[in-house]
């Protein structure tokens, strides 16, 4: 637990929206203890005029709430609020629930029980990347520049045009850049809740990001392949 309090983010600003009053002021103690500012509604009914009045930096929505569910919540906040991140539970664990919570535009789906633990992990993620990428809206690695908020990778002055998913891979091969990233975690990071363990797609996406960004996707400079580890992102000597 201490390496977990390391690591959060000191005093980020996160709204639990739930009308379990009981897991509502548990979270909030839980959270707190780890650096976070937290509050809690009841119903999503009070987030308008809330949010007038609150920086909020991630909520954490249930599905099930009074009035408007947490579906309707969430598109009204990618809509009103696109930079706020959202984390969506919900007892509804079916697949379909999952797909249209990730559509409608969270981060994230935790099917309810979860372990407090698990909610702190997938919080600090959420927020170490937005704190990376804050006020920088491109990168540069090597001779690509990267725009992950257009999805779009620069060469040579050609603009190349990337699919959600491709540029979401390439970010997380980014973050973690020097170090070899699991096709487990990419596909886990780029697709989210969505992503089945049997899929073995990523090789296939992989392949695909070659070809748009390497001169020779047969023998790539930049994307990796670490035997038995992954991809990683190869710049240089920048790489472990």
């Amino acid at each position: 637990m201490k390496m977990l309090k390391q690591e959060a983010v000191n005093w980020e600003k996160i709204l639990i929206v739930d009308d379990d009053r009981i897991l509502g002021k548990f979270l909030q103690s839980y959270l707190s203890g780890f650096g976070f500012a937290v509050e809690h509604l009841l119903d999503g009914q009070a987030m308008p005029r809330f949010l007038e009045k609150n920086r909020i930096d991630l909520v954490v929505l249930d599905v099930v709430l009074p009035n408007k569910d947490g579906i309707y919540w969430l598109r009204w906040l990618r809509q009103y609020h696109p930079h706020i991140r959202t984390i969506l539970t919900s007892v509804k664990n079916d697949e379909d629930n999952r797909l249209i919570g990730l559509e409608s535009g969270a981060m994230d789906f935790l099917s309810k029980p979860f372990h407090d633990k698990e909610l702190l992990i997938r919080i600090n993620n959420i927020l170490r990347k937005k704190s990376l990428f804050d006020g920088h809206r491109a990168v540069t690695v090597g001779d690509l520049t990267l725009d992950f908020e257009n999805n779009m990778v620069t060469k040579y002055d050609e603009k190349i045009r990337l699919t959600l998913l491709e540029s979401n891979i390439l970010k997380l091969l980014y973050l973690n850049m020097g170090a070899p990233v699991s096709r487990d975690d990419i596909m886990l990071q780029g697709r989210g809740a969505s992503y089945h363990p049997l899929d073995r797609s990523i090789d296939i996406h992989v392949n695909k990001l070659r070809k748009k960004i390497e001169e020779d996707p047969s023998n790539p400079l930049y994307i990796r392949t670490v035997r038995g580890k992954g991809y990683c992102l190869h710049v240089n000597d920048y790489y472990v």
